[in-house]
C-alpha cells in the first residue's frame, strides 16, 4: 500500500494560504460571497517579489499588491500592515455591495 508523504511548505505558500483563508472568513461575515480567491506571484504582469491578491464578488474583481515579505509575514502574525491591507480591501467590497 503506497504512503502519503507530508509535503513542507514554504513561509511564503503558507502566508498565501492563510491570506486566502482569513479573506474568505471575512466575507462570510459580511455576509459576502467570494467566486474567487488567488493569490497569484511571479510572471510578467506583477513586479517582482510581489504577490497580488484577486478576490471578485458579484462579477467585480478587487485586488492588492504585496510585497512578498507581507506574504510571509502573513503566515506567522496574524496583525500589523498587510492584514490591515487586507482588511482595507474586504472594506471596500462590503461598502460596495
Amino acid at each position: 500500500m503506497p504512503t502519503l508523504d507530508a509535503v513542507t511548505l514554504t513561509t511564503f505558500q503558507l502566508g498565501k494560504l492563510k491570506i486566502a483563508a482569513h479573506v474568505r472568513e471575512e466575507l462570510d461575515r459580511a455576509g459576502l460571497v467570494a467566486e474567487s480567491i488567488q493569490c497569484l506571484s511571479g510572471g510578467v504582469h506583477l513586479p517582482f517579489r510581489h504577490t497580488r491578491l484577486t478576490i471578485v464578488v458579484d462579477g467585480t474583481p478587487a485586488h492588492l499588491d504585496l510585497a512578498t515579505q507581507e506574504v510571509e509575514d502573513c503566515a506567522v502574525i496574524v496583525a500589523g500592515e498587510p492584514w490591515r491591507k487586507i482588511a482595507g480591501l474586504i472594506g471596500r467590497l462590503v461598502q460596495s455591495k
